[in-house]
């Protein structure tokens, strides 16, 4: 079969590097997909509205999924994953024009999908941490993950001065240091990434949860590790780059980079799936009624028991306790889970208020 001319789709059978970073980038992406599918149509279980951060996180499976077509033309027309000398024996200087020209824009795409998976996750909190310090926090955390969009994203467009410098390397101008730019970006990600993992965890280690969500809880926790980890590792490639072999290096460099954010879409997906999960599988262990705050926090122990009468409703008190009669009790396991009172019923104070003893009016409520 004849060479496609100004490709490099004939040396793929030994192009290691790029096979590598298509295939690891093809898994993840899919399950990247799957994952947001799965969210949305959680939402849709729960007949609720979509919120901004599900927007957010869509948003960032398209520009990852662009980022992808620019990473196969770069490994099959101008030859990411083989050394420079045999990309310029094959597609000669033009080749590495379109090489420079891919892996810029690339690079913009790599900056936003990472401030869009940060702030998606950083909405999230804001709506279901509602303590005033862990808000204040949250929006501290998601104005330095913009700031840090903003500079990286300006910095790397026009890091040459004109831009077209960066692909036309004998054009009149000046760039800047390389090293230096990816070096401060990665660093400043992952500070602002394991700040965003230990931001909830005072709440967390306080919830009474299941034992299903817990282990469940500890695999996202393992999962923002790994993406921690694997966002430090790319500090130590972007310091050890050739720039006389880019297109060998750039392969190392953008099969490492590619898995933190496609995993950081998986992660932030994770926590909203039990509807979806629950009606695949028929199985409610993810959304088990048992979660709570733990003992300690300050609402533990308060339930709400409105007493429907003509007039008023009960304020809230600490209950522990409902015991219905035995009857009642039996009755209750028939209903499947719904606790009907047909006859008497008392409830025990968890400090020491009064007894409330049987109504005439309570008779043949339901809790």
């Amino acid at each position: 079969m004849p060479q496609p001319i100004g490709t490099l789709v004939h040396a793929l059978g030994h192009n290691w590097l790029g096979k590598a970073d298509i295939a690891v980038q093809t898994v993840l992406l899919a399950a990247g997909f799957a994952a947001v599918g799965l969210r949305l149509w959680s939402r849709r279980l729960q007949q609720t509205s979509w919120q901004w951060n599900d927007r957010l996180i869509l948003g960032a499976a398209v520009l990852m999924l662009g980022r992808y077509i620019i990473e196969l033309v770069l490994i099959l027309l101008c030859g990411m994953g083989l050394h420079s000398f045999e990309v310029a024996r094959s597609g000669g200087a033009e080749a590495f024009v379109r090489f420079n020209q891919l892996t810029y824009a690339g690079d913009l795409f790599w900056c936003t999908v990472v401030c869009l998976v940060q702030v998606s996750l950083l909405h999230y909190y804001l709506g279901r941490f509602q303590q005033q310090v862990i808000m204040w926090l949250t929006y501290t955390v998601m104005g330095l993950c913009t700031a840090l969009w903003i500079a990286t994203f300006f910095a790397t467009a026009f890091f040459c001065n004109p831009p077209s410098k960066v692909w036309w390397a004998g054009a009149q101008g000046h760039c800047g240091d390389r090293k230096m730019l990816h070096t401060a970006t990665a660093v400043s990600e992952v500070i602002l990434n394991g700040f965003i993992l230990l931001l909830p965890l005072p709440i967390v280690r306080h919830m009474r949860l299941a034992r299903a969500r817990k282990v469940a809880l500890g695999l996202i926790y393992i999962l923002g590790i790994v993406i921690v980890a694997i966002s430090a590792v790319r500090i130590k490639i972007e310091s050890n780059l050739d720039p006389e072999d880019p297109t060998y290096g750039s392969a190392r460099k953008s099969l490492i980079a590619c898995i933190a954010p496609l995993l950081g879409i998986i992660a932030v997906c994770l926590p909203l799936l039990p509807p979806a999960i629950q009606q695949l599988f028929g199985t409610s262990v993810f959304c088990s009624a048992a979660d709570g705050p733990a003992s300690d926090s300050p609402s533990a122990g308060y339930w709400k028991t409105t007493v429907m009468t003509e007039q008023m409703e009960e304020p809230e008190i600490p209950l522990v306790i409902v015991a219905p009669p035995p009857m009642a009790k039996k009755l209750s396991e028939l209903a499947h889970g719904q606790i009907k009172i047909t006859s008497d019923w008392e409830i025990h104070s968890a400090r020491n208020s009064a007894r409330l003893d049987r109504d005439p009016i309570q008779q043949g409520s339901k809790l």
